[in-house]
């Protein structure tokens, strides 16, 4: 490889110009460019039109060049979300000119259009979705180019990834403490078996100064191409991804985490196979270390080509903090990215007929199992669960896997704290102190008291208890068809238990009022927010009575109603009157809290409304049994009465623990910004289908809270609750988990783990349509 270098072109900047004139017939500017073993000019002609002129080494093979212009040409040719260059001719008509250097050596010249862009190592922050457009522009290419084949590109070449071993022969020119830092990583490379990867044409080289980002005014930043087809080579097709990944961890706070960005979106456009996701870690820090020890070589070889020390101080700093992870703790976050168990291994399982079994002899009979055939999960990954036959499910309804099933953060978290400290709120600890400044950080300013719990029945009944000690009174105002718990105090407040089967009926402290419906109830007009306050009003007469309302607990959004989105000034105008009245306000976030509505991180927020108290539960811990409520400063010391509050498990450091990491992948992964523009494109497609199926009677939602009304009738809008539960056992074979809920069982439910993605709606329509229809 440092011959190669050697015989890099030597033109000036007249040469260049002499060439465009001659070969080209173009009256040129010049800029040189950067190149390895190359020469590269940026020319310009008077009109502003933009060039470059592509000067080969010596020893390139002309054959290679076609193959690097045939595949320019069939990528553009291709649907491809991405800006190609136009390959100019010479004046005779020839793809590809013989010129004389400066050095009186032979070389091939190509001229290519000039394509815009400002690189991607200068766009950063490199966000969410930058990182995406970036996945989906590499797996867009390697689909296409997976159809594309040319004999030149079959060659031995000291950038191809399979064939790192002639780059390791340098690893001696490293100080000792560098060498022994890659050696490891060399070694993982060895144990490869590249039998089970899939190989084809690929770029080989989308380094951060090869990928191209320009601004849409609709969509904002995106990777818009990918030049320099000069690494082209026939390899394993994964290794494409792991040299862009290996750039883009380059300066990234959390490398993995933002590799995991490009992995997920790319895996999208071209799913990456179980061993492909297994080695591509592997394959990503090898290119790292190519990278510094072909560097190495030419700095001793060839000290003045200086392209290969663009990024090496960078690539040292990101092997030096490499170095310091679990070697199986990349690989666990990129199969999450993919979809895949994030454990590979699976335990032997019981045949699911005798589990059944078993568990009818051994668990409560009112515990329900979901569908007529029950699934046998056994793992879980992102938006997606596993039967024991492997079969994967696409998960609509696990709003409590919030940030996705097996977060890998969210594990380590668990793991890494339990291994530490688990223990009880009586003795002092970080963690419990930053998550609940955490927690109150995203809530308004007079939520500032946080007391942790273990499940939002807990929580809700905690809030019931903080009411009356505030209030010094006994009576509740709850909506119609509300559920806020499975403890005797909540069945009693919760509508949706005490009036459906086997319930109690209402208690006479518990005043219910109509549930605020647009598409069902009474009130469907603009002042519908206003009526439906009217009720909560007229039920503090009767509370009255009985010595005045404690609380009105509401859920921000009624799930168990039916997805219900209250009307605007719903809230504002029943807030105000139930604390006209004496009472406070509770705002039951524990099926729509964290960043689910999209646009606000609360539901509540939606109203235009702070609650005395908020209450939080299931999305919380992600699936660990974690809960809160957040309330004011005043109703806190109201409670602390003399009587102590003590719950074993609430707060531990675990939990805290759990909290931050679901926090934090909330933040980082920019998820509530997904949840938003998700939640939006699929409620729009929901519409739609609607316009084509009149069984859809009403779409509603919010963000990654979303409901579809099913009637008999429009007119009518008789429920159609056996077509609902025909349509959630025929899309569950399918593989697509839904459920229903509402006073009637017609309303499908939509909330799924908010990693959901775009491609994931549009499975969800497809599959509904074929239902449908």
């Amino acid at each position: 490889m440092t011959t190669v270098v050697q015989k890099a072109p030597r033109l000036t900047i007249d040469g260049a110009i002499r060439i465009a004139a001659e070969v080209y017939g173009l009256q040129v500017s010049a800029t040189a460019l950067p190149s390895e073993r190359d020469q590269n000019f940026l020319l310009e002609i008077s009109t502003g039109e933009k060039f470059v002129l592509k000067i080969a080494n010596a020893d390139e093979d002309p054959q290679f060049l076609d193959c690097q212009n045939q595949l320019i040409r069939f990528l553009a040719a291709a649907k491809i979300d991405l800006e190609f260059p136009r390959i100019v001719e010479t004046i005779a008509g020839a793809d590809l000119a013989s010129v004389t250097g400066d050095d009186s050596r032979a070389h091939s010249a190509r001229l290519l259009t000039w394509v815009d862009g400002a690189c991607f190592a200068a766009a950063k922050p490199h966000d969410r979705k930058l990182l995406a457009s970036l996945g989906r522009a590499l797996g867009q290419m390697d689909r296409a180019s997976a159809n594309f084949a040319h004999p030149a590109a079959r060659r031995v070449f000291h950038w191809d990834l399979c064939n790192a071993a002639e780059a390791r022969t340098s690893i001696d020119l490293l100080p000792d403490s560098r060498r022994r830092i890659i050696e490891p990583f060399f070694a993982a490379w060895e144990k490869i078996d590249w039998r089970s990867l899939r190989f084809s044409v690929i770029h080989n080289d989308a380094n951060d100064y090869n990928v191209l980002v320009s601004t849409d005014e609709k969509s904002g930043r995106r990777v818009s191409a990918i030049i320099d087809y000069g690494d082209v080579v026939y390899s394993a097709t994964v290794g494409n991804l792991a040299v862009a990944l290996a750039y883009v961890m380059l300066d990234e706070p959390d490398p993995i985490q933002a590799a995991a960005q490009v992995v997920s979106a790319y895996h999208e456009q071209f799913p990456l196979t179980e061993s492909e996701i297994d080695v591509l870690y592997t394959l990503t820090v090898t290119r790292l270390c190519l990278s510094v020890c072909i560097a190495a070589q030419q700095t001793r070889d060839v000290p003045e080509n200086e392209y290969l020390n663009i990024s090496n101080a960078q690539v040292w700093s990101l092997v030096e903090k490499l170095q310091h992870l679990p070697f199986d703790w990349p690989t666990r976050v990129f199969r999450f990215a993919a979809g895949m168990p994030v454990v590979s291994d699976q335990p032997a399982h019981t045949q699911s007929d005798s589990l059944l079994a078993r568990r009818k002899r051994t668990l409560g009979p009112s515990l329900s199992v979901s569908y007529k055939s029950p699934l046998h999960i056994v793992s879980g990954s992102r938006q997606f669960l596993f039967d024991v036959c492997g079969r994967r499910y696409l998960d609509c309804v696990n709003n409590v896997a919030h940030v996705g099933h097996s977060h890998p953060y969210v594990v380590r978290a668990v793991t890494e704290q339990m291994a530490r400290l688990n223990t009880n709120t009586r003795y002092l600890h970080e963690l419990l102190i930053e998550y609940s400044e955490r927690l109150t950080a995203t809530l308004p300013e007079e939520l500032s008291v946080v007391f942790l719990v273990n499940s939002g029945s807990e929580a809700n009944e905690l809030a019931l208890r903080m009411a009356r000690a505030y209030t010094k009174r006994n009576d509740v105002i709850v909506v119609d068809c509300a559920y806020h718990g499975n403890t005797s105090a909540m069945i009693d407040i919760s509508p949706y238990k005490f009036d459906g089967p086997g319930g109690h009926g209402r208690r006479a402290w518990v005043h219910q009022v109509t549930l605020p419906d647009i598409y069902r109830g009474a009130h469907r007009g603009e002042d519908a927010g206003t009526r439906y306050a009217e009720a909560v009003s007229d039920a503090l007469r009767p509370a009255e009575v009985n010595g005045g309302v404690a609380a009105f607990f509401c859920e921000s959004a009624v799930s168990c109603g039916g997805q219900i989105i209250l009307p605007a000034g719903y809230l504002r105008e029943a807030f105000a009157a139930v604390r006209a009245a004496g009472g406070i306000c509770v705002a039951d976030e524990v099926q729509t809290g964290f960043g689910r509505a999209g646009s606000h991180f609360w539901m509540f927020e939606t109203q235009g409304v702070t609650p005395d108290i908020v209450t939080l539960g299931k999305p919380i811990g992600n699936g660990h049994p974690l809960g809160a409520v957040v309330t004011t400063p005043e109703i806190a010391a109201a409670f602390a009465n003399g009587m102590e509050y003590f719950n074993t498990f609430g707060g531990n450091p675990v939990s805290c623990a759990v909290g931050l990491a679901v926090l934090d992948v909330i933040r980082d992964e920019e998820l509530q910004q997904n949840a938003r523009e998700v939640g939006g494109y699929l409620k729009d497609a929901l519409n739609q289908m609607k316009s084509r199926h009149s069984l859809i009677g009403d779409v509603r939602g919010q963000g990654l809270f979303l409901g579809i009304e099913l009637v008999r009738d429009r007119q009518t809008r008789e429920p159609a609750d056996r077509e609902a539960a025909r349509l959630i056992e025929q899309m569950r074979k399918r593989g697509v988990l839904l459920s229903t809920d509402g006073p009637f069982h017609n309303v499908i439910k939509i909330k799924p783990p908010i990693v959901f993605s775009r491609r994931d709606a549009d499975e969800l329509i497809s599959q509904m349509e074929i239902v449908l229809d």
